[in-house]
């Protein structure tokens, strides 16, 4: 009884296991919502973020014991944690961006917590085979910056540089920008308002810097601000925006992408003028204003944000009086609101030379149920890409339909196709099944559809591609044969009857002999016959 009730455990284990999406373990939490999570074995705030397939690392950063080169893994279908290379060089306040399955750290603060050091250093980290390599340093040292990718291009923006006056450190308007494909750093247009410890993010090309601290003075303290500005890389120009509800800095900022949620730029908690800030604000580009979404469940600053499926992970910080080790889950505005977004890559508007033909649709995100419409036929289920099996020839056209995780329902737009695999018919009216008197012979031939390619074999010898009718020419007397072929334009090729024929060329010449001869022969006849009329002429004046 214990067995099977064991066994009955194991396969309803296997069952549900089955209907898991990949990533299961993402907090289910509602729309504008927060959620914790397994928190992260080293407390610590300044670290560095970033996501790659489905995992977030964790790396460098700082705590009561100084700058760390820790390098933790967030698994985000599992919810645990796990430890990879360390970076080669301890540091905090460091930029951070993946690039071509690659994540890159930029600058930030070396040293001991006495003796803090700017630096420039660049080092990247390989997740798949976890190891790190150095590159190129930055042209400045500088911390408390960003990286952004646009194109082919990591932009290092802003930041703040060591001064050698109590508090050590002021803002830079520094833009450089770095190309991984070949290593190097170029310079482009300086920061409008020079900030660090801002938030940014990427929208359509163009990079958003949102508040971040100044000192207005050498050795004074740093102050939030409000700004909010944006720098187009494709001009090389910078403009302002409206400004934030509140001044902030040091914060985690992230966007929503538009996959689940809407397009909005998300800046969290940080520090200003009261303090440590839980507030949590979402900026609209189309609208360029600002909504206060909900609240971030412990006021901190110096955490990382990072983002997977439009659902971001608020990982570490400092609340004022400690570093702290907390992973929560956001769920943003409207999340589960957007509509998926569905193609049909395959069939084609086209027309195919075969019965089967592959349906191959593209989705954007995860699906609870997939059919389709074939020739306004009722719905057929799917679990994917799928072979269409023995289509007739002729016209088609097909709609695919989806169900998303939230319960939208979308459908494909109608896709028309054809299929054709009859090859081409090729009727031939000349030449005929006949002999013929003339040594060139004009061939004629019709063809039921268009083709691409068209061609002759005279005699069973080697086929000869033509463009049309021709004169076959100075063909030797005798029997023939000969065979046209077409390939359509999907390539199926077909090929006319075999037509048999002579040539039997006209015997001028053997007529132009024979009655040269005959004349000859009348002339003879003619001189002979003259003669003999003028001999017996003569006789009879003589006997008179």
């Amino acid at each position: 009884m214990k067995k099977n009730f064991l066994l009955l455990i194991i396969i309803i284990l296997i069952v549900s296991g089955l209907n898991f999406n990949s990533y299961n373990f993402i907090g289910k939490a509602s729309e504008n919502e927060w959620l914790s999570l397994s928190p992260m074995p080293t407390k610590r705030g300044e670290h560095g973020i970033a996501e790659f397939d489905g995992k977030i690392f964790v790396i460098g950063g700082q705590n009561e014991n100084g700058n760390l080169d820790k390098n933790e893994v967030y698994d985000i279908a599992t919810g645990t944690w796990s430890q990879k290379a360390s970076m080669p060089t301890a540091r905090s306040s460091f930029s951070i961006a993946v690039f071509q399955s690659k994540i890159y750290c930029f600058g930030g603060i070396t040293g001991n917590i006495d003796n803090p050091e700017l630096t420039s250093l660049t080092e990247v980290y390989d997740p798949i085979t976890d190891e790190w390599e150095v590159k190129t340093s930055m042209p400045t040292a500088r911390a408390d910056l960003s990286a952004n990718i646009v194109n082919d291009a990591i932009y290092l923006i802003g930041g703040k540089k060591f001064t050698g006056i109590n508090p050590y450190y002021q803002q830079v308007n520094n833009n450089e920008v770095y190309f991984p494909g070949n290593d190097s750093w170029i310079s482009k247009s300086p920061m409008f308002i020079p900030v660090f410890g801002y938030g940014s993010a990427v929208i359509e090309g163009k990079i958003y810097i949102l508040g971040g601290a100044r000192q207005f003075e050498e050795g004074g303290t740093a102050t939030a601000v409000q700004f909010n500005q944006m720098y187009d890389p494709k001009i090389d120009a910078w403009r302002n925006l409206a400004a934030m509800p509140t001044a902030k800095s040091h914060g985690a900022s992230g966007i929503t992408i538009g996959i689940t949620a809407p397009i909005l730029i998300y800046y969290i908690g940080g520090m200003n003028h009261q303090g440590y800030s839980n507030t949590n604000y979402a900026y609209n580009i189309e609208n360029n204003n600002w909504t206060i979404a909900e609240p971030l469940p412990i006021p901190r600053a110096n955490m990382a944000l990072a983002r997977f499926d439009d659902v971001f992970f608020v990982i570490g910080g400092f609340d004022g009086n400690i570093w702290l080790d907390i992973n929560e889950q956001y769920t943003p505005l409207e999340y589960g609101t957007i509509l998926p977004k569905l193609s049909i890559i395959s069939p084609e508007n086209k027309i195919y030379p075969s019965n089967n033909v592959s349906l191959i649709i593209s989705v954007n995100r995860a699906t609870s149920w997939i059919g389709y419409s074939l020739d306004d036929k009722p719905n057929a289920t799917t679990n994917g890409d799928k072979i269409l099996v023995g289509l007739n020839d002729g016209s088609h056209k097909i709609i695919v339909y989806i169900n998303d995780t939230f319960g939208n329902t979308i459908c494909s737009n109608v896709t028309y196709f054809s299929v054709d695999t009859k090859p081409p018919t090729i009727s031939v009216l000349s030449p005929e099944n006949k002999t013929y008197r003339e040594l060139d012979v004009h061939s004629t031939i019709i063809i039921d559809e268009p083709v691409s390619w068209l061609g002759y074999s005279l005699d069973g010898q080697e086929t000869i591609t033509i463009a049309g009718n021709i004169t076959l020419a100075v063909l030797p007397e005798g029997s023939h044969c000969i065979n046209f072929y077409a390939t359509d334009v999907v390539g199926n090729t077909g090929n006319s009857e075999t037509v048999f024929f002579n040539i039997a060329p006209f015997p001028i010449l053997l007529i132009l002999s024979l009655s040269l001869i005959i004349i000859i022969i009348i002339m003879g006849v003619y001189l002979v016959a003259t003669r003999n009329k003028g001999k017996n002429k003569t006789k009879n004046t003589l006997k008179n």
